[in-house]
């Protein structure tokens, strides 16, 4: 089935275009985005998936930039997923994975504060106040839910929110103590994700979009086997 035959597919779903904006992935681009409220057809989630769009609350996006096309939709094969020797020694520190509601926390909030201080000091997402994390988590019109890591102490050490798909698990945004080092927290939690699919005998795990120009978007590519859209297949 073609691109175009799978958004014919969708067209009864009104697509809505953003305003172009400063790109926040790569230096000196604008970004323009087709963006789906999910809150009408959360049926539609599935499918705008599978062809390359993201979830934020309660929208579907999926950036459609003049003269620019490095946000390359990624997926882990979680089927054939073999750590490597980097991937295995990282998971050796066993952590404690709770699954609960896609629900608003104040403890991963405080969380998720510090890592965007440390980490993405200048992002938009630096300044999310306590209603608009709690918009970020609590507004999903399909089924999510919050992996949450802590040690032996019971102490937080990192957060994923996640999508339910038909064919497996969406990593919609990850944050985790980043002065930790003996442990790779964030890569700890991508290999825990893929591990749930594969026992729970569905197939990928989706990453999002992967960056090759940006350092904090381009780790999605050490995972194999993955699988790239491009051209309205996934290859």
């Amino acid at each position: 089935m073609t691109i175009q035959k799978k958004i014919l597919d969708l067209s009864y779903i009104p697509i809505q275009v953003s305003n172009s904006s400063s790109c926040p992935y790569i230096t000196n681009k604008v970004e323009t985005r087709a963006f789906i409220n999910l809150s009408d057809y959360p049926e539609a989630h599935d499918q705008l998936a599978e062809i390359g769009f993201r979830r934020v609350e309660n929208w579907a996006y999926k950036p459609i930039c003049s003269n620019c096309n490095q946000c390359i939709p990624i997926r882990v094969n979680c089927k054939k997923f073999v750590p490597n020797k980097n991937q295995k020694r990282c998971i050796k520190t066993k952590l404690v994975r709770n699954i609960l509601p896609s629900i608003a926390k104040q403890e991963h909030y405080e969380l998720f504060k510090k890592y965007q201080k440390e980490r993405h000091t200048d992002g938009l997402m630096s300044k999310m106040s306590w209603d608009n994390y709690t918009d970020m988590i609590n507004l999903t019109p399909i089924n999510s839910m919050i992996f949450e890591y802590r040690n032996e102490q019971k102490k937080l050490l990192g957060v994923i929110l996640i999508d339910i798909q038909r064919d497996g698990l969406s990593a919609v945004y990850s944050f985790y103590d980043n002065k930790i080092k003996k442990i790779s927290i964030g890569k700890y939690m991508i290999i825990d994700s893929i591990n749930f699919v594969k026992d729970n005998k569905l197939k990928y795990l989706y990453l999002g979009y992967y960056i090759k120009n940006n350092e904090k978007m381009n780790y999605k590519n050490q995972f194999y086997p993955n699988e790239t859209f491009s051209k309205g297949k996934w290859k």
